[in-house]
């Protein structure tokens, strides 16, 4: 690693890869610091063994698996680790927002749909996002017809969703070197795609700033942001680490005109606050650093029992969604499926959720065979077949749920220097209730009974898509970054990731996230709007394909 590059970029999630990617086009010198590792087809975690060993991440100890799961009060957050960041992990749709979201004041006026349009539109083209069209040989999964007809059952259209999933015969990926195969409907797009089907961000952003000269450096945490001491900048502190061994952790600086802060929501957040709170580097950081988070209106693991032979699993993660927005809110819903290890976890789920429920079912059911009511005793024979046979989750129809939280949530640092969040579901409690209702009446039209989350029992919620404590507002009072996602008070410091998003979407945020991040970059390098049609359009010509054509064509004009 070099002492001094014109851009330093923390994390190489879709915000960091995003302007890492476009910056090196434009010919700037990029380093990209990623504190977890670089992922190969072959390495990631496939039985329950190795995923308890290698999937979670755990650098106290060595591990730095892909899967970061962060239990606070009341809210649960699972996020990625590696090269390629959240996309390791992700399921794989890019879905813009209604533009009603962005009618809400938190919004910077200068970000609405139709801005963000042309931003949209480039990262899906270069992350290859289609609605699933089922490999050669295969139909859509079982899961994605069933989540189709409970949509028809209760009026509600539903679509099959964009999904940065390859599904054609085997390819080089266009954007870099890797070899592709057709989803192979495993369904472990949670735990690391091995046919490379999924498009993760190694493959086409990060493969695209490396072959425009940026840098990528895996295992290397940042752990302070400081103004440089002599002329304009930033000092980048950071951790290296040893795969493997806990102890093994080397520090290190690099330095940088602009620097990029994109390690995701909550590292962001942790990094930003400890800088100011504790480090005092950048002491003059936004008071309402830390506010604003949201877990996007998730709501996991809920869904519906059903006597469907569905067999969730199989196919990519999520496939199809339907709209439920009502006069008070935008929701939406999507069908989802876990992987076969995960799968087990829910079948033991199920049975704690409803085995009392199911047992007085079961006992009524008996008593009304004994009094001879009609269809009393097939039911009690496929009832007791449901209970007691096993095999619940081949019924279990799971869902993804999306709603408007209020976005209230409060990330700070604990005494001890640990990452603390302080999230109080009342202000949210009314929009998740109408998204339950939304998920019953799919329930119904399915004739099956609905299975809230585990979680809902203890008042938890579950994210995969943490937003918020570093939003966008017109002044730091209001926020932390202004509407080009630059620091306020900090020029040439930036934040891009979901921190920067001020309310929940209502839609898996990663195409969001995208389209800030292409704007970003596009504003750094031109300092005005890219446009539809837009002659300085960023390329997503791969320079190795470029060469490779050139070469070509120079050979087939010299006769060889």
């Amino acid at each position: 690693m070099k002492r001094r590059y014109d851009v330093v970029v923390i994390g190489s999630g879709f915000g960091g890869s995003i302007t890492a990617c476009r910056l090196a086009q434009a010919g700037r010198h990029v380093c990209v610091l990623e504190r977890g590792r670089r992922w190969s087809n072959v390495d990631f975690p496939r039985s329950p063994s190795q995923i308890a060993r290698n999937a979670f991440w755990d650098p106290e100890h060595g591990r730095f698996g892909l899967l970061d799961y962060r239990v606070f009060r009341r809210m649960q957050v699972i996020q990625g680790c590696g090269v390629g960041g959240g996309s390791l992990h992700y399921f794989n749709v890019h879905l813009s927002p209604p533009p009603a979201i962005f009618d809400d004041p938190r919004w910077p006026a200068e970000i609405d749909l139709d801005r963000l349009g042309p931003y949209y539109g480039l990262a899906a083209e270069m992350l290859d996002a289609e609605p699933l069209c089922p490999p050669s040989g295969r139909a859509l999964p079982t899961r994605t017809t069933a989540f189709l007809e409970a949509c028809a059952g209760v009026q509600r259209p539903a679509e099959l969703v964009p999904l940065a999933v390859y599904t054609g015969p085997g390819r080089g990926n266009p954007y870099g070197a890797a070899r592709q195969q057709p989803c192979d409907y495993s369904g472990d797009c949670m735990i690391g795609c091995a046919t490379h089907a999924k498009n993760t961000l190694d493959m086409n952003y990060l493969a695209f700033a490396e072959q425009h000269g940026a840098e990528v450096y895996p295992l290397h945490r940042a752990s302070e942001i400081a103004p440089a001491k002599r002329g304009a900048g930033y000092r980048v502190s950071y951790e290296r680490h040893v795969e493997g061994v806990a102890a093994d952790i080397t520090a290190g600086e690099v330095r940088a005109d602009t620097v990029i802060v994109a390690a995701g929501t909550l590292g962001t957040a942790e990094l930003l606050l400890r800088c100011r709170d504790c480090l005092n580097t950048l002491p003059d950081l936004s008071p309402a650093l830390g506010e604003g988070f949201s877990g996007n209106g998730d709501l996991l693991l809920a869904g519906t029992l059903t006597d469907m032979d569905i067999d969730a699993g199989p196919g990519p993660s999520i496939t199809a969604g339907a709209d439920f927005a009502s006069e008070s809110q935008q929701m939406y819903v999507e069908d989802l499926g876990l992987p076969g290890p995960l799968f087990w976890f829910l079948e033991g789920m199920l049975a704690d959720a409803a085995g009392t429920r199911d047992a007085f079912r079961l006992l009524k059911l008996f008593v009304q065979g004994e009094l001879r009511i009609p269809g009393a005793t097939r039911r009690v024979a496929r009832e007791r077949e449901r209970l007691f046979g096993g095999g619940r989750t081949r019924g279990f129809l799971p869902y993804l749920g999306m709603c408007e939280d209020a976005a209230d949530g409060t990330l700070s640092l604990e005494p001890s220097g640990a990452l603390d969040l302080q999230w109080n579901p009342a202000a949210s409690a009314s929009s998740f209730q109408e998204l339950e209702g939304a998920l019953r009446e799919l329930s119904h039209a399915l004739d099956g009974e609905y299975v809230p989350s585990p979680l809902s029992f203890a008042g938890d919620l579950l994210t995969a898509h943490p937003l918020g404590g570093c939003r966008m507002a017109a002044n730091s009072s209001d926020g932390v970054v202004d509407h080009r996602c630059e620091v306020h008070g900090y020029p040439g410091l930036f934040v891009v990731d979901g921190s920067i998003v001020p309310t929940a979407l209502s839609r898996n945020p990663t195409a969001t996230i995208s389209a800030l991040a292409e704007r970003a970059a596009y504003l750094m390098i031109h300092g005005r709007e890219l446009h539809v049609a837009d002659s300085a359009r960023p390329s997503n010509e791969s320079v190795a394909r470029v060469t490779a054509e050139r070469e070509s064509e120079q050979l087939i004009a010299e006769g060889v």
